[in-house]
């Protein structure tokens, strides 16, 4: 398989294992419901299960991410030749000046904003009017596009 292919896959694999989560944490949720009692025999709480619940989404957005990054990284430096370790935004934006629609650009640097906004801000804030904020599905189909516009065998 080529490469290019193989990170494809690697990020719908990421997006295969949210929906398992989802559905898991639909399920718990159900549990939680009948039984509120039902993790404190394992040693967590009811709103221990409500806070994954909640943290499905943003939890495999950052999965996502970090998948789309490495793979980034390595086409950098295993096609490109590049000794460099340019900050994402640049390096997103260095590779997608040669290969990717400026609309599909801003979509993927869209998802690196949020991503960020999930991993550095405090969650209690409200994100800024200007942020867009992605699906897993969503994310994927961004990151997956722009991935789909790179020399396929690096």
């Amino acid at each position: 398989m080529i490469r290019r292919q193989q990170r494809i896959e690697r990020i719908a694999a990421v997006a295969r294992e949210y929906l398992a989560a989802k559905s898991a944490a639909d399920l718990l949720m159900t549990q939680l419901q009948a039984d509120p009692n039902y993790g404190r025999t394992r040693g967590w709480e009811s709103r221990d299960g409500t806070a994954f619940d909640e943290s499905v989404n943003a939890t495999y957005i950052i999965r996502l991410y970090a998948e789309f990054e490495a793979g980034l990284r390595d086409y950098w430096a295993n096609h490109l030749n590049r000794a460099t370790h340019p900050p994402m935004a640049h390096l997103l934006k260095s590779v997608a000046d040669q290969r990717i629609a400026i609309d599909r650009f801003e979509d993927a640097d869209a998802v690196r904003q949020y991503r960020n906004f999930l991993v550095h801000d405090d969650s209690s804030n409200a994100p800024p009017d200007d942020l867009r904020a992605f699906s897993v599905t969503d994310a994927k189909k961004h990151l997956c596009y722009f991935f789909g516009r790179l020399d396929p065998d690096w």
